[in-house]
C-alpha cells in the first residue's frame, strides 16, 4: 500500500507545488515516488516529461492511487476547496498545510483545518501538520504566527524560509540539487519531520 501525502491549504500562493515538488526531490533518494496534481491549473503536470527523479501521474482516484505501485504519492490540491478534496483526505496518511505567515494565509487556514479533523473522524490513522512557508526574516512575525496557529492543535514542523532557490528548483532536480545548503537542511529536516509522523 502507498503511503498518500497531501499538501493542501485552501488559499493561493502559499507555496504547495513548491513544497511538494521539493519534497518528492527529496523522499525519491529513498523511496519509489510518484507526484500528481488536483488542481485544474496542472502546475504539476506541466513538468511531466521534464522530471526524471520520480514519476509525475495523472490523478484518476485516490483509492486506486493507494494501491499503486509507489512508496509515496504526494497530492498537490488547488488554491480553493474542491468538493474531491474530502475524500482525499480521508484516504491520506498524512496532510501537510503550508501557510505564510500574513493574517489573511493564517485566517484562511481554518477551512482545511476543518476539513481534515472532518476526514480524521473517518480515518483514525491520518495525521497533519503545519508548515510555515515562504518565511521572512522576521522573528516576531514568526512567534506572533505560531500562537495564532497553536489553536489549532495540530503540530507546527520546521519553518521553511523565501530563498531564490525554491523559484529555480522546478527544472534543476529541486534544492537538494542546489549549492543552497540552507535550503537544503530545511528540506531535510521537513521531510525527516515528516517521516517521524508518519
Amino acid at each position: 500500500m502507498s503511503k498518500i501525502i497531501t499538501i493542501a491549504h485552501q488559499k493561493g500562493g502559499v507555496g504547495k507545488s513548491t513544497l511538494a515538488l521539493n519534497l518528492s526531490y527529496r523522499f525519491s533518494h529513498d523511496v519509489k515516488i510518484a507526484l500528481t496534481d488536483v488542481d485544474p491549473q496542472g502546475t504539476i503536470m506541466n513538468l511531466k516529461g521534464l522530471v526524471e527523479d520520480f514519476d509525475i501521474i495523472n490523478f484518476d482516484n485516490v483509492k486506486k492511487l493507494k494501491k499503486s505501485e509507489y512508496d509515496v504519492v504526494f497530492i498537490d490540491s488547488p488554491p480553493y476547496i474542491i468538493e474531491t478534496i474530502q475524500p482525499i483526505f480521508e484516504e491520506s496518511d498524512f496532510v501537510l498545510v503550508p501557510t505564510k505567515v500574513g493574517v489573511p494565509d493564517i485566517m484562511a487556514i481554518s477551512t482545511t483545518i476543518d476539513l481534515i479533523k472532518k476526514a480524521q473522524k473517518k480515518n483514525k490513522n491520518l495525521k497533519a501538520a503545519i508548515v510555515l512557508n515562504m518565511l521572512k526574516p522576521n522573528v516576531k512575525i514568526k512567534e506572533q504566527a505560531i500562537e495564532q496557529l497553536k489553536k489549532y492543535d495540530l503540530p507546527i514542523l520546521s519553518s521553511i524560509h523565501d530563498r531564490i532557490s525554491y523559484g529555480s528548483s522546478f527544472l534543476n532536480g529541486g534544492v537538494i540539487s542546489s549549492n543552497d545548503k540552507q535550503a537544503k537542511d530545511e528540506i531535510e529536516k521537513l521531510s525527516n519531520e515528516i517521516l517521524n509522523l508518519l
